[in-house]
């Protein structure tokens, strides 16, 4: 006679897989009236994107060999944008209520805090020839930005993360989320290069193509200027543009396709120095969106958005030193996969007894 209890123990073995897979994300909706909460997001996307959008559209111009002078109206332009993202911010952080469990040190200086980064976000737009101006502004400004967008989605009843992993079975999904996003934008970066090349064969003379490297299109040559400048788009594309425009549209209802169209036509725009070939971040911004709305998980996109940021660096290596430095990172996401299924595996929920009701695979997920 067969064991009664194999069937149970398939089944139980098909749950615990499923359970150290990432769970699909819940969004929640807002009382708060449409036209109000798509307002200030349109706010949070002009704020976010204004002076990437000019400074993208003068490079377009000088491909085709004209050239824009543009200095004096980016200047002006960050500076009165700094000035409207400092009150607002001020504002917002004022406003917010303290729910339970807020630390009793952190109320009194959380306005404090928004003032003087407005500050400093402000003064660091004065349109000077520094590496403050040129750099640390910017990220400043970025960084300003996603504490708005945080504040704005607080304001309207709504939260743009899940939070940070805390058990095996959630650092396993977050590191689940990330490889899926760095593929997202290998897969973008290798289109780049392909339309690039593409389009230099059908001729350049005819189709706007990025002639230099994308560091030197954006003027940066050395390490901190890089790694400022992906704390900017990192925190302004991931924060703003995908995770504050997904949450908020998603707590008015509007539909899946405006929001993918939305956001990739962003992407493009502010991607336009690379000429035609922009279209391909259009396949980065859908691949991230479309993850973000199935996992609402922000932390594993940042972080495989900024790796990829840095993957640029590489082609100024000698080709031994970039394949051996491609090996050693094959092994380490080998290794620290290996890990963490292992972790996982060890803390997975049992196979429920066939008397008692069903537990909801993956329990040790954090409901949003």
């Amino acid at each position: 006679m067969p064991d009664p209890t194999i069937g149970e123990r398939i089944r139980g073995a098909f749950r615990d897989k499923d359970a150290l897979r990432p769970k699909a994300a819940v969004f929640s909706l807002t009382a708060t009236s449409a036209g109000r909460v798509l307002g200030e997001l349109a706010g949070l996307l002009l704020l976010a994107s204004l002076t990437g959008l000019i400074n993208g559209a003068a490079m377009v111009a000088a491909i085709y060999g004209v050239q824009w002078e543009v200095s004096d109206l980016l200047g002006m332009t960050q500076l009165a944008c700094s000035a409207v993202l400092g009150a607002w911010l001020t504002w917002r952080v004022r406003q917010r209520p303290d729910p339970k469990g807020t630390p009793r040190w952190w109320p009194p200086l959380r306005t404090p805090a928004a003032g003087v980064l407005a500050l400093t976000v402000f003064f660091t737009a004065i349109p000077i020839d520094s590496m403050l101006h040129d750099d640390v502004g910017p990220a400043l400004f970025g960084c300003a930005v996603a504490w708005l967008a945080v504040e704005v989605c607080r304001a309207h009843g709504v939260w743009a993360d899940n939070g940070a992993p805390y058990t095996a079975v959630q650092r396993l999904h977050a590191w689940q989320i990330a490889q899926m996003g760095f593929v997202a934008c290998a897969a973008t970066g290798f289109l780049f290069g392909w339309l690039a090349m593409f389009f230099l064969w059908i001729g350049p003379d005819s189709v706007p193509v990025m002639q230099d490297d994308q560091l030197s299109a954006l003027g940066i040559s050395g390490p901190v200027e890089l790694v400022l400048a992906v704390v900017r788009a990192v925190v302004i594309e991931d924060v703003v543009i995908v995770a504050a425009t997904v949450t908020l549209m998603k707590a008015v209802r509007r539909p899946t396709w405006e929001i993918y169209t939305l956001i990739c036509l962003i992407e493009v725009a502010l991607h336009a120095y690379f000429g035609l070939p922009a279209i391909g971040a259009a396949v980065m911004a859908a691949g991230r969106v479309w993850l973000y709305l199935r996992y609402r998980s922000l932390l594993p996109l940042m972080v495989s958005h900024a790796l990829w940021d840095f993957v640029p660096t590489l082609q100024s290596l000698p080709s031994i030193p970039r394949m051996a430095l491609g090996i050693g990172l094959i092994l380490t996401v080998s290794l620290v996969d290996t890990r963490l299924k292992k972790a996982a595996g060890k803390g997975k929920p049992s196979a429920p007894s066939p008397v008692a009701p069903a537990a909801a695979a993956g329990d040790e997920v954090r409901n949003p």
